[in-house]
This record gives structure tokens, C-alpha cells and sequence, in this order.
């Protein structure tokens, strides 16, 4: 936004006119919504950090100082708005952080709602990005792998990392955001980068992979519907892992998985055509696919989100199973899809 626009739209948001707040805000909303769910690790948590911090913005205009830039100033809100709530909500998980893996079969206990799980995030609300590399980027800096790390982190580490390390903030920026000096800033950089290193899960760009993403979910929908547990088998890498939050247990290995995806619960009856519809996307970055299962009326319903993780041979390594079924159309996605909407019937 050019900057003598950018001082006019201050100028009239300070006399009251929200469309000219909108107009400042809304180009940045993406990107501030995805830093805020790096923060927080939660689709709905980062929805609530940005209203309130659009609210704050409103409130703080007369305090604006435009020699930091205002795309600047909104990181700093929003920044301090993640902090806030982090300091009263517990880090979000996966079952691989608070049990240990299960003896195969379908779940064996109630779900654990209490527990703030981590929740996925679409790719079709990041932001644009300005090429393939800086797309790249993007995609591997919101994975699931990545966004469970972070949750590790003391959270000022963690918005720190965030801030230089992924969104190319400097030192001294980053200073100011988090209203502190820059050696206080570079040791917190480096101590969350310590943190990551020690959890496995730092980011790594692999470019070959993409290629395999769109191969490897084709298979996985064609599996599902066709009730082809063979097919499905063959994607697994065989020290795979499967969770499925809400659910504490997960499975480790293979074996487990496909003993598990045989017990007839799994499939609601035996594997069979036409039980199921996939819906292929984007999440975090992976290959996901949204579940519908048929009802007696024929219409096919949303039961789960299955978030794929691709090793380097792109053999699935790990399956993420999210029964988040009230946050499918906030994704995107149909909340029902007719018999007569989906091929085959």
C-alpha cells in the first residue's frame, strides 16, 4: 500500500470511518491469521486473536506512529494479543505428546475433549505468496510437524522465532514488537532454535515432494472409496504412525495401522465401494482429505479430516485424523454432498 494512502486511511479510521480501517486491514488479514495460528496452534484460537486484535487497533489509532509502518504496528497487536492469551491456555498436542501408542483396533475409550488439541489449518486461507519459492516456504512453515514444536517453546521464544526466522522480521524489529533489546531477542531466537532442533522438527524444504503430494492423496481417496485396504496399505512407510484427536491412543508402525484399518468398526462393516466420499485439499501445507460417509437417506456426510505426512521416498509416515466436524465449512469445504453430486453414484 503506498504510503501517502496509507497516512489518508489512518486519518480517516481516526475520525470514525470503518471502511477505512477495513481498507488498512484487510490486505494483512491472512497473513496476521496464520502468524497468529503458528502462535496458538488452534483455527478457531487464531480466528478470536484476530477480531480482538482488529478491536485493539480500532481503540490504539490516536497512539499510531507511522514512522514503524502499519503492517508493522498490527504484528505488534497481534503479537501481544497471542501472548495474552497464552498465558491462561494450556500448549495444544497431539495424542503423541500426552500417551503412548495403543494396542491396534478402533478406539477403546471416550474422547477426550478437555485436552486443547491442535487443530489444522487450510491452505486455501494462507496468503498469496510472490513465487513458487517463497510458496514453498510458506507451506513447510505451517505443517503440522512445525506448529506442534512451536507449541513447545516458552511463548516470547516462540514469537521470536516466528517474527525473524520465518517472516523475515530483523532483530531490531523484533525488538520493538516484543518491547525488549536485540541481544534480549537474538538469545531467545537462538534458544527456540536449540528447542527445535532438540524436538525434530525443524522445518525442511523439500521441493520433490510436491510432485508426490497430489499422487499421494489421489491414492488415498481411491483407496477410501473403493474399499481397497491392500492400496492403502501399500502408501504406509513402516514406522507410520496414526492419531486421531479426540481420541488419546495412537497407533505406531505399519502393523498396528493395518490391523487396525481392518477391524470392521473402522469401515462401519466390511471395506466396500460407496461407503465413502474423499474430498481432496490442502492442509497445513499436506495433503489432507475431507471423509463423508453415506447415511441411509444417501446423502454423504462429514465424519473426518485425515491430514497426510509424506516421508522422502513419499510413503506416508504419518496419518493426523481430525473429527473437528464443526469446523468444516469454516475450512471451506460442503457440510453435505448429495448422491447426485459425487462421481460413481
Amino acid at each position: 500500500m503506498p504510503e501517502k494512502n496509507e497516512r489518508s486511511l489512518i486519518e480517516a479510521a481516526r475520525k470514525g470511518d470503518e471502511a477505512a480501517l477495513e481498507a488498512l486491514f484487510d490486505p494483512l488479514s491472512r497473513e496476521l491469521q496464520v502468524y497468529a495460528y503458528r502462535m496458538l496452534g488452534g483455527f478457531h484460537d487464531a480466528e478470536d486473536a484476530m477480531q480482538e486484535a482488529r478491536l485493539k487497533a480500532w481503540r490504539s489509532l490516536d497512539s499510531y506512529e507511522p514512522q514503524a509502518g502499519f503492517r508493522a504496528w498490527m504484528y505488534r497487536i497481534v503479537t501481544n494479543t497471542c501472548l495474552d492469551m497464552l498465558r491462561t491456555r494450556k500448549r495444544r498436542v497431539l495424542p503423541q505428546d500426552v500417551s503412548g501408542p495403543v494396542e491396534p483396533g478402533p478406539p477403546s475409550s471416550d474422547m477426550s475433549r478437555d485436552i486443547p488439541w491442535l487443530e489444522p489449518y487450510p491452505d486455501a486461507l494462507l496468503p498469496e505468496s510472490a513465487g513458487p519459492e517463497a510458496a514453498l516456504l510458506l507451506r513447510e512453515s505451517v505443517r503440522l510437524a512445525f506448529i506442534r514444536a512451536m507449541q513447545v517453546l516458552p511463548p516470547r521464544q516462540r514469537a521470536a522465532l516466528i517474527l525473524h526466522d520465518v517472516l523475515d522480521w530483523s532483530g531490531g524489529d523484533v525488538a520493538q514488537m516484543l518491547e525488549t533489546t536485540v541481544p534480549a531477542i537474538n538469545s531467545a531466537i537462538q534458544r527456540a532454535r536449540e528447542g527445535i532442533a532438540r524436538s525434530g522438527n525443524a522445518v525442511l524444504t523439500d521441493a520433490s515432494l510436491e510432485e508426490k503430494k497430489a499422487e499421494a492423496v489421489a491414492r488415498f481417496v481411491r483407496a477410501w472409496e473403493s474399499g481397497n485396504l491392500e492400496l492403502l496399505v501399500s502408501m504406509l512407510a513402516e514406522d507410520a504412525v496414526m492419531s486421531m484427536p479426540p481420541w488419546l491412543g495412537w497407533l505406531d508402525g505399519r502393523e498396528a495401522i493395518t490391523t487396525a484399518l481392518a477391524h470392521p468398526q473402522t469401515w462401519d462393516g466390511e471395506p466396500r465401494p460407496g461407503r465413502y466420499r474423499l474430498l481432496p485439499m490442502g492442509m497445513n501445507g499436506q495433503p489432507a482429505a475431507l471423509a463423508y460417509i453415506r447415511g441411509d437417506d444417501g446423502r454423504y456426510a462429514p465424519v473426518c479430516l485425515t491430514v497426510l505426512t509424506l516421508d522422502a521416498k513419499g510413503r506416508i509416515s504419518e496419518m493426523t485424523v481430525f473429527v473437528l466436524r464443526e469446523q468444516v465449512e469454516a475450512w471451506g469445504c460442503p457440510p453435505a454432498l448429495d448422491a447426485l453430486d459425487v462421481a460413481g453414484d
